[in-house]
């Protein structure tokens, strides 16, 4: 059985546990507790690499067969990585330069593990405060497959999806422009740890923008 016929197995197995009796024969997902640990670390450790801008453990966590759906930094639009040669060219493009800083504010808001296999979902943001102190916010939402090697844990996919427009805010958490202007009545609104931009109306009420935007009648 090849690497990856074996994982094919491994997947079917799981998905046919999630969806219980009656859909794929008599499987039943049986959860492990201490697995679901295990890996809530790895994350923990992966978030803790991204922070850092350490490439080199990022890319050791990847599974041999990997597949990422990724956001470029600059415009937002998703890519597709399938070597570990070009996620670690991709990763050399995504962090900051050294007068910026990067943080990760992303948990794991559901973690479905067996003894082999794990689904994580994420929500969160990406933060990186540049040189004069303004700061720019990426929300994000996102999902992961860890599989249990001869290795030890390593990611098989991740799928990387904005959660909301990218925004800037000053030194006082005020939403600014693409020319450091503060945005009239707008303020940050936190949600289950994703941000958001906020526009609050004349009359007292408020609605969703983003930098540049006005705001709503």
């Amino acid at each position: 059985m090849t690497d990856v016929q074996d994982f094919g197995k491994r997947f079917g197995d799981f998905v046919r546990g999630i969806l219980g009796p009656g859909r794929f024969g008599e499987a039943v997902f049986e959860h492990d507790a201490g697995a679901e640990g295990e890996i809530r670390g790895f994350l923990a450790q992966l978030q803790a690499a991204f922070s850092r801008g350490d490439i080199d453990y990022i890319v050791s966590t990847l599974a041999d067969e990997f597949t990422t759906y990724e956001l470029v930094a600059v415009d937002g639009r998703p890519i597709a990585i399938r070597e570990k040669a070009k996620m670690r060219e991709y990763l050399t493009t995504l962090f900051p330069s050294s007068s910026e800083t990067q943080a990760k504010t992303i948990a794991a808001t559901q973690v479905v593990a067996t003894s082999t296999m794990g689904l994580i979902n994420e929500e969160g943001d990406v933060v990186i405060t540049h040189a004069d102190t303004t700061k720019e916010h990426q929300p994000l939402r996102s999902s992961a497959l860890a599989i249990r090697t001869k290795d030890g844990w390593r990611w098989r996919h991740w799928h990387m999806s904005e959660a909301g427009p990218r925004f800037r805010v000053n030194a006082g958490g005020i939403p600014i422009d693409a020319n450091g202007d503060v945005i009239p009545g707008a303020r940050v609104v936190v949600e289950g740890g994703v941000g958001r931009v906020v526009i609050d109306r004349p009359d007292g009420g408020g609605g969703q923008g983003g930098p540049g935007t006005s705001p709503q009648d």
